[in-house]
């Protein structure tokens, strides 16, 4: 599924829209081109390789700057990743459009088919991404199957006269052509986005990256080089549909309707593939607070993004409209060559900051081959058409004023006072914002912990505070090896009481550390630590009462109780008010206690009139330190303990009426 993946967004324009335009500046010389690009692109698939296996998480290459260079470099990284698989996305749907114009409805209006097809693929993508790739599936086995039936009958009709002279137009369009057909080759980027996905990412992810530019390669310069030795290449760049055109020459109608199929299926696949893909990078830029936070809204019933996806399907739609696929094809180049050459410097980056992340794969020849990768996407952004360029530096402006238009990234505004940062969170509280998490432990209390925070079921979803992603830090090779077989999450290895160890996971970009090693003293360390290096939230596990004052005394949350701990981190982080919570039996009820904070809604009432869910029950009230029998005529009092017992969405609902204040 991964390579499935990786092909539907490849084989699109590759073959059935650009060899045209190659043949109009190129000629056969576009052969050398295709083949040329393929092997320098290996640099970047290296690249990709050893970051997916390292950091398997959704996102690919946005996901990779962000966890290792700094948050402008990561937000300019997402917005070109999204310019280009938006008008990538575009041109998919004029290649569809054109095809239906040449061969079914001539009279139509490109303009129309296009609105048509992003309305369609809009409604199947709000569904979610796992339906549509079973129907992508079956799409791409069809097309790859035309595609070498094609090649390989085609090679017996391929004439030498048209293939000479091989560079008529001279060696000059070599390189601005290479540039031109970048778009081509960036399939297997959307591999890496769907990393959470894919089993046993460390291998899976670097064999898929090089099944599917290897194909990728092989086909295109098989067809290229059958379709400039079948007709001649002045004949091929007046067709906007050079695939089809190709195949009807050769076998007549049924290589015909075989083309028109395959281009069918290449251009609805990749759109499919790339339409949901833009929409989640536009997604994750909203949930990093690069964009405003209503585009990370996820969709009550679906889970998908759907607000970013509307706003990708209209700018598709917009772009689509004006059906030039020379420009769309270049201009997303434009996007893809400048954030895959950042995402090479990401190795770079790894390997400086986190020498101790374990990396399945290792890139050879490192950094030789990042560096390369580097040059060979920079290289040739000059050498794009100047109205690509043109709105690129548009785009490019447009982008950094976005940027300094959010509030959390100037310097002016970070002093808003925390009342109003409480409104914030109280007004984005239903899309969850998202939540780095390091657990410094990899045994069975740090998995523990992971399982229970990472954990989707209905409760969590709708009751959470935010979507975890989690880093572990775990000294033992045994472990390390364990976790990386059970989760999907960077890992480093290493000890975590080291100040050089910590500071390679970028403690700056942690929300919350976690301390769960099976040690009292190692956990005091590693959260003092943690705190020193300005990781706001710290928990630790220790149940040593000498270790417990010295942690709390130094703002750092102690946990105590080992049968709770899972369950008592998952409450702090997704509850924050919440001093303990011990499950019952399995989580069939929870035991949580809480303070009534001061000028509370509830401040002065008896616990009859408070309206309580029916299966929460005030099991206990802790006043001025003695104990408190709850009746129904008890009065609430500020400063109130109170134990509540019940289901989770129970307490979690009383919770909020008792902390509730007055406005």
């Amino acid at each position: 599924m991964a390579v499935m993946i990786g092909i539907g967004a490849m084989m699109g324009p590759g073959i059935f829209a650009l060899p045209s335009e190659v043949a109009e500046s190129a000629g056969p010389l576009g052969i050398i081109a295709y083949l040329a690009m393929g092997l320098l692109t290996l640099f970047t698939a290296f690249s990709y390789s050893e970051l997916g296996a390292a950091i398997p998480i959704a996102g690919g290459g946005y996901s990779f700057t962000s966890r290792t260079l700094p948050r402008p470099v990561a937000f300019v990284t997402g917005w070109f990743f999204w310019i280009g698989n938006t008008l990538a996305c575009s041109l998919y749907a004029v290649i569809f459009a054109l095809t239906i114009k040449n061969y079914f409805l001539p009279d139509i209006s490109v303009i129309l088919v296009v609105f048509i097809t992003t309305l369609v693929f809009t409604l199947i993508n709000l569904r979610g991404q796992a339906e549509a790739l079973k129907f992508i599936a079956v799409m791409n086995i069809i097309e790859l199957i035309v595609l070498v039936g094609v090649g390989v009958l085609g090679a017996f009709h391929v004439e030498p006269v048209n293939l000479d002279p091989i560079a008529p137009m001279g060696y000059g369009p070599l390189i601005p052509t290479m540039g031109l057909i970048y778009i081509s080759y960036v399939g297997f980027d959307l591999i890496t986005v769907a990393a959470e996905e894919i089993i046993e990412p460390a291998k899976n992810i670097p064999r898929a990256i090089f099944i599917t530019l290897g194909t990728g390669i092989a086909i295109y310069v098989l067809l290229l080089w059958v379709m400039m030795g079948v007709v001649n290449y002045t004949d091929l760049a007046q067709t906007s549909t050079p695939f089809i055109f190709v195949a009807d020459h050769l076998f007549g109608a049924w290589g015909r309707w075989a083309g028109i199929i395959a281009t069918i299926m290449a251009s609805l696949s990749a759109f499919s593939v790339t339409l949901g893909a833009s929409s989640r990078v536009l997604f994750a830029l909203g949930r990093d607070g690069h964009f405003p936070g209503f585009f990370a809204r996820l969709h009550s019933t679906y889970k998908t993004p759907h607000i970013a996806l509307f706003v990708c399907a209209g700018l598709v739609a917009l772009l689509g409209a004006s059906g030039i696929v020379r420009l769309l094809a270049s201009a997303s180049s434009f996007g893809y060559l400048i954030a895959i050459g950042i995402v090479n410097y990401a190795v770079i980056a790894l390997h400086r900051n986190m020498p101790n992340l374990r990396r399945p794969f290792k890139i050879i020849l490192y950094p030789v081959v990042p560096i390369l990768g580097i040059i060979t996407c920079w290289f040739f952004v000059p050498t794009l058409d100047p109205q690509s360029l043109l709105l690129g530096g548009v785009l490019t402006v447009i982008g950094g004023i976005l940027y300094l238009l959010q509030p959390g990234n100037r310097d002016d505004l970070r002093g808003f006072p925390e009342f109003i940062q409480r409104i914030k969170i109280k007004i984005q509280a239903y899309w969850r914002p998202h939540m780095n998490v390091l657990i410094i432990g990899g045994g069975n209390q740090g998995s523990n912990i992971a399982d229970r925070l990472l954990k989707q079921d209905e409760f969590r979803m709708v009751f959470r505070s935010s979507e975890y992603q989690i880093t572990f830090i775990e000294q033992d090779e045994v472990k390390c090896e364990k976790l990386e077989q059970r989760y999907n999450v960077p890992i480093f290895q290493g000890d975590g009481t080291k100040q050089e160890v910590l500071e390679q996971v970028e403690p700056q970009k942690m929300d919350v550390a976690i301390a769960a090693t099976n040690d009292d003293q190692r956990n005091s360390i590693i959260a003092l630590q943690a705190k020193r290096l300005g990781i706001k939230q710290v928990i630790a596990i220790a149940r040593d009462p000498a270790y417990v004052s010295l942690l709390e005394d130094s703002g750092i949350v102690c946990i105590s109780a080992p049968y709770a701990t899972a369950a008592m981190v998952e409450n702090y982080l997704d509850r924050p008010g919440v001093a303990d919570l011990f499950e019952i039996e399995n989580g069939v009820a929870s035991l949580i206690d809480m303070e009534v904070p001061e000028g509370g809604t509830v401040v002065g009432s008896l616990i009859q009139e408070i309206n309580i869910p029916d299966q929460c029950v005030v099991a206990a009230l802790i006043r001025d330190d003695k104990f408190v029998v709850p009746r129904g005529h008890t009065e609430i009092k500020s400063g109130d303990h109170v134990v509540f017992v019940g289901p989770s969405e129970s307490i979690q609902a009383a919770h909020e009426i008792f902390s509730a204040t007055e406005q």
